[in-house]
Order: C-alpha cells, then sequence, then structure tokens
C-alpha cells in the first residue's frame, strides 16, 4: 500500500511564506531600534566624556597654579595680610 504524500497547496505556502517573512521583518526591525537607542546612548556617553576631560583639564590648571608663587603671594597677602619689605599697607575706614 502506498502512502499518501501530504502536499501544501499554494495558499498555505503563501501564508506560511509570509508569515516566515512578516517574523523576521519584526525582529530586524526592533533589532534596528534598539541599536538606534544604543548609539544615541554612545554619543550621550562621548559627549559627557568630553566634559568630563575639559573639567579634568581645567583642574590641572588649577592644580598647577595654586602650586606656583604667584598664588602662594596672593594667598598670603589677602588672607593673612602679609606685605613685602618696604611696602606700606593703606586701610581704608568705613563708615557706619
Amino acid at each position: 500500500m502506498k502512502r499518501k504524500r501530504y502536499v501544501l497547496k499554494t495558499r498555505m505556502k503563501v501564508f506560511l511564506a509570509l508569515l516566515f517573512l512578516g517574523y523576521f521583518g519584526i525582529i530586524l526591525i526592533k533589532q534596528e531600534i534598539k541599536m538606534d537607542d544604543q548609539a544615541h546612548k554612545i554619543e550621550h556617553l562621548k559627549e559627557e566624556i568630553a566634559q568630563t576631560e575639559e573639567m579634568n583639564a581645567e583642574l590641572e590648571r588649577l592644580i598647577q597654579y595654586t602650586e606656583s608663587e604667584e598664588y602662594i603671594e596672593k594667598v598670603a597677602r589677602e588672607r593673612l595680610g602679609w606685605v613685602k619689605k618696604g611696602e606700606i599697607i593703606f586701610i581704608e575706614k568705613k563708615n557706619n
């Protein structure tokens, strides 16, 4: 006895092909959306890195400045009232 072969009808083949293509199309779209979000995150992180590097450079310049003789003299004059030999300090009276 011969077995009957099951043959898919043309409509069923088209339906399965469309289902298959639709499934992979949806997956492709989801991946594109996810990749776009990640690209935006990467761009945002690059901007943050650039800002942090600028701030770091500014802090490095500030460290260099605070270690200089000029800064030490300025602080000594402003906060401690120190003067060099031969200098005269004029103190302004405040009227209340």
